[in-house]
């Protein structure tokens, strides 16, 4: 089972990990429904966790983000293959969903449209390069939209893989000393015979994540 799973993380994480580099030429146009214009309008989610976390850290190398992963969950060695821009990658008991973290690397061309942009920049740039690895198979299925949680604000949005119908679900978010950041859930399929989790309880996994996030 550990061997079919580290694929299939290798697969996700070849689909939809950062790159070193986003052009702002291969950001692709979503439909108007899915573009927030403007960041003045923001949802707040709740800053505490609906599921029991356990005390298992995932933490960044350099130390401005860390977050805790569910009870029961564990985390996978990546593949030496995978972008080096995946930093952690946990699932949960049953195979059926996994959390990956994420960077976003520097470069001129981000930093100016993050600088315009701010989070929903983060988050485009960071939806373009998942497209751009899965060549074109994504549909965007929930518009980004910015959330307070806390004192914190993150961007969310989600995506499915029209290929395998595997729903993702991420938000972006910079520490506060300019690092890019992205946390990802997956809905994981053909991994085992159990039943995916229903979407009910994939966003309050999603939620309860998120709640642990502190940059």
């Amino acid at each position: 089972m550990n061997s079919i799973i580290k694929r299939t993380i290798f697969l996700f994480t070849m689909c939809f990990s950062l790159a070193l580099a986003v052009n702002s030429c291969i950001i692709v146009k979503e439909k108007d429904e899915y573009i927030v214009k403007t960041e003045k309008n923001t949802a707040n989610v709740a800053p505490k966790p609906e599921v029991k976390m356990s005390d298992m850290v995932i933490r960044a190398n350099t130390g401005d983000m860390l977050a805790l992963i569910p009870d029961g969950w564990f985390f996978i060695e990546t593949n030496e293959q995978v972008s080096s821009d995946v930093f952690a990658v946990a699932v949960n008991p049953d195979y059926t969903l996994a959390a990956i973290f994420s960077t976003l690397k520097k470069t001129e061309e981000n930093v100016n449209i993050i600088d315009k942009e701010n989070l929903l920049g983060l988050a485009r740039l960071c939806y373009a390069k998942h497209a751009e690895k899965a060549i074109g198979a994504l549909e965007l299925t929930e518009k980004y939209e910015v959330v307070d949680v806390g004192t914190q604000k993150f961007a969310n949005y989600a995506f499915v893989h029209v290929t395998n119908g595997s729903p993702v679900k991420s938000t972006v978010f910079i520490s506060e000393i300019g690092n890019y950041y992205e946390f990802s859930l997956i809905s994981m399929t053909n991994v085992s015979n159990n039943l995916p989790v229903s979407q009910t309880d994939f966003d309050k996994y999603f939620r309860s994540i998120l709640a642990t996030i502190k940059y």
